[in-house]
């Protein structure tokens, strides 16, 4: 008996790793839900945070917007975007014509009248949203 138990219990170990692991299809969301700027002086001290570039004129349909730099903030010339996108979902800077830079939107950055491009790509890796916002100061 001990080893009726025992050549079964070898026989499902056997016979259970051979089965291939599920792995879910990656969801198709990949909505830009916040723009937050982020502004830095010249000694890297912090001279505004959580900036909402959203809170200015912005069509989330069409993921065009303008964003205008509050009147107390004079230099604009060091500012970091930090974008919340799905978990799933990855973020890419793009030229205006829609072609992709390399990399995401980190990094220091002059936002003095310039418009920032870029392309929210979904875990599917079939759905994307390309976003454009103006920053005007």
């Amino acid at each position: 008996m001990k080893r009726f138990i025992l050549f079964a219990a070898l026989a499902a170990l056997a016979l259970s790793s051979c089965v291939q692991p599920e792995f879910p299809e990656g969801d198709s969301a990949c909505t830009l839900s916040a723009l937050k700027v982020w502004v830095y002086d010249a000694e890297n001290n912090v001279v505004a945070k959580d900036l909402n570039a959203l809170g200015g004129m912005y069509d989330a349909e069409s993921g065009a917007g303008q964003y205008k730099f509050p009147s107390e903030i004079t230099d604009v010339s060091r500012c970091r975007l930090e974008a919340s996108i799905p978990a799933t979902a990855s973020i890419v800077e793009t030229d205006a014509m829609w072609e992709p830079l390399g990399h995401g939107i980190g990094g220091l950055r002059d936002l003095t009248n310039v418009t920032v491009y870029f392309t929210v790509k979904a875990a599917n890796g079939k759905d994307t949203k390309n976003y454009q916002l103006y920053f005007k100061k």
